[in-house]
């Protein structure tokens, strides 16, 4: 039995076979990994989805809108109106109380007490005499109790020096009470004296007995009262 060599020939053309199958394989494989690599690149990633706007609901939404607008503008007032009185307030307003001359006084006389009397003067330094009382009928008067060795009262005294000059003319009658703190102010002629130094050109009254001071229970120089005519 005679033993088969491979021919050279057979052998090269299988070799050929097999490497050509492997490269065709190959190129397949490589082919379709392109392929999908391309459709990938080529195909666009879908967007994101939006939810479709409501055509009522936007609908509805404008219209709250417009409203809200309307009821802006409809509650600013263009301006402020006065609102008119009642009849009965413009009644009421017309109509003044009228009070009587008794009642005015009555209702003072709670408040304030009344003016007493000029009582047992001593003498008068610029005026013969002196009355509260008719003083009072046509001026209002400010009685002032002093003492022409005061302290205060000397104070006080260009106050109502000015007060005389400037209202006299005016209703204002002032005048001075001299109630003396110490024995010699009893003495006329020293409380004259003072009275032309100080430049007191009002009636001044002397009240060497206290009894003026004790008509108004007064307690203390220098004391002012104002009293009108009621």
């Amino acid at each position: 039995m005679r033993l088969l060599a491979p021919r050279p020939i057979l052998l090269a053309l299988t070799l050929v076979l097999v490497v050509g199958a492997i490269v065709f394989i190959e190129f397949r494989l490589d082919a379709g990994a392109s392929t999908s690599a391309a459709g990938a690149q080529v195909e666009p990633q879908p967007a994101e989805k939006q939810p479709r706007p409501d055509p009522q609901t936007t609908k509805k939404a404008s219209g709250k809108t417009a409203m809200s607008s309307e009821k802006k503008i409809v509650s600013e007032p263009a301006g402020e109106t006065e609102k008119p009185a009642s009849p009965e307030r413009a009644e009421d307003e017309k109509q003044d109380p009228v009070i009587s001359d008794a009642e005015r006084i009555s209702g003072k006389e709670d408040e304030y007490p009344r003016a007493e009397e000029i009582s047992n003067p001593s003498g008068f330094v610029n005026a013969d005499g002196f009355s509260v009382e008719d003083a009072a009928e046509e001026n209002v008067v400010l009685l002032e109790f002093w003492s022409y060795t005061c302290f205060n009262c000397q104070n006080v005294q260009p106050h109502l020096n000015v007060w005389h000059e400037a209202y006299a003319d005016d209703g204002l009658q002032v005048v001075g009470v001299h109630t003396p703190e110490f024995g010699f102010e009893r003495e006329y002629t020293n409380v004259e004296a003072a009275v032309r130094e100080a430049g007191i050109e009002y009636p001044v009254v002397l009240d060497n007995g206290y009894a003026t001071w004790d008509a108004y229970d007064n307690r203390y120089w220098p004391a002012i009262y104002l009293i009108d005519a009621d």
